[in-house]
């Protein structure tokens, strides 16, 4: 878990992920049913959309889950 910053620091998170997933780029392209070139224009546009993360996730074998916490209560 981390808490959100900014778009940038979410696709560090998500590329992260998805290597420490241990699958391939072109892996999870294939899982997403797009071709290895797409996932790409996804993972560095800049502004990444929700369902494009939840794709990616979604193909890699993971949820989403988007958890709201009041400001200063954060659990380190």
């Amino acid at each position: 878990m981390f808490i959100y910053e900014d778009n940038e620091q979410l696709k560090r998170e998500l590329k992260k992920i998805v290597i420490d997933s241990g699958l391939t780029q072109k892996e999870v392209s294939e899982r997403m049913e797009c071709k290895p070139q797409q996932y790409t224009n996804i993972v560095n546009k800049e502004n990444l959309a929700f369902r494009d993360v939840k794709r990616i996730a979604n193909a890699i074998g993971l949820n989403v889950r988007i958890e709201f916490v009041p400001v200063g209560n954060v659990e380190k």
